[in-house]
């Protein structure tokens, strides 16, 4: 797959630098290939020379694109002597097999305190399909008649005993194996709950907040949010990209409180990990919060509780001492982040 440098961009600069002077920013677009087949990916790149100091706005990458899917996109900037060069990157696939097109796209740009709209062209994509026409055709071959056959040999019956012998000598032998190295098995991993909340002190314990590092905080907690999903509801959150995570939302049969917190954190972060935003102390403290709070609603509660007492919040770790608990709230960035959170 083609990705378009800023090297490509910067030959293209010296072609368009008197239409920016000129008529202002223009919009140029390119695809790495507009045949593809079902889950296949393309690049799909919007590229804009604009007024030194210029700012470009994309458009919402949700639900804008009918069957095409946008997996993830980026935006990268280069600075000139009398002008800017970005690049918006998206990669793009769709999983229905009928033909479609990248829709007219708008772009909002403000220089000088002028704000602008732009526009991309329209772009048809072609989708073949995977089964090729010879494949559709199926070849019956001639019928046999039935064939007559003379009395079986004795022969099978001494290759099923020695295959049934032999089945049996390797349960025999894998199930001796197994005993032997059964003590040096390891641990089983620790349930999703903990190994959150652990995640989150390791973390903090880093203090990018303090750094300035906003983006890499972010992200990390970001993979930590969705490898707790990912492990608690059994599903390949990982992988999700924040419209399939919001998709998976309306069958996870979460409440509604949860389900608006995971939408608003990833929806949120995104602008912070794919376009360098930098949001305001106030967001930047709700998104720790969210994801605590998420934790606690759905931690899995142990059945063994008696149902004749009254249950308190239960810490996420303890120790002998009633004395020395830690709550995932401690987690929290405004009592461990000072500098940056309240």
């Amino acid at each position: 797959m083609h990705r378009v440098s800023f090297s490509d961009l910067k030959a293209v600069a010296v072609f368009f630098s008197f239409l920016i002077s000129v008529n202002g920013t223009v919009l140029t677009t390119s695809l790495s290939n507009s045949q593809l087949t079902v889950g296949d990916k393309v690049l799909f790149t919007v590229s804009a020379l604009v007024p030194k100091g210029a700012t470009i706005t994309p458009p919402s990458t949700d639900g804008i694109m009918g069957n095409i899917t946008v997996k993830n996109w980026i935006m990268n900037k280069a600075e000139y002597e009398k002008y800017d060069s970005l690049a918006f990157e998206y990669i793009l696939t769709t999983y229905i097999p009928e033909n479609c097109t990248i829709p007219e796209l708008s772009y909002i740009q403000t220089h000088n305190s002028v704000t602008d709209t732009l526009y991309t062209q329209s772009i048809p994509l072609t989708v073949r399909s995977v089964i090729s026409g010879n494949d559709s055709v199926v070849e019956i071959r001639e019928l046999k008649p039935p064939q007559i056959t003379g009395k079986a040999p004795k022969w099978w019956l001494w290759v099923l005993c020695s295959v049934a012998g032999a089945a049996l000598i390797t349960l025999l032998i894998r199930y001796l194996i197994k005993g032997i190295h059964k003590a040096s098995l390891p641990p089983p991993p620790k349930p999703a709950y903990e190994e959150a909340i652990e995640a989150l002190a390791v973390l903090h314990g880093k203090r990018l907040l303090q750094q300035g590092l906003i983006r890499e905080y972010v992200f990390e907690l970001s993979e930590i949010f969705k490898r707790y999903i990912g492990r608690r509801f059994e599903v390949n959150a990982s992988d999700f990209t924040t419209e399939e995570m919001i998709g998976w939302l309306g069958v996870s049969g979460l409440q509604k409180k949860d389900r608006n917190s995971v939408e608003w954190f990833f929806k949120t972060s995104d602008p912070v990990k794919f376009a360098r935003y930098t949001p305001d102390e106030s967001t930047i403290e709700r998104f720790g919060k969210e994801v605590v709070e998420f934790l606690e609603s759905t931690r899995p509660v142990p059945e063994a509780l008696n149902q004749n007492t009254v249950t308190d919040t239960v810490t996420p770790f303890t120790v002998s001492s009633s004395e020395n608990k830690t709550d995932a709230k401690a987690l929290s960035p405004e009592t461990t982040e000072s500098g940056v959170n309240k």
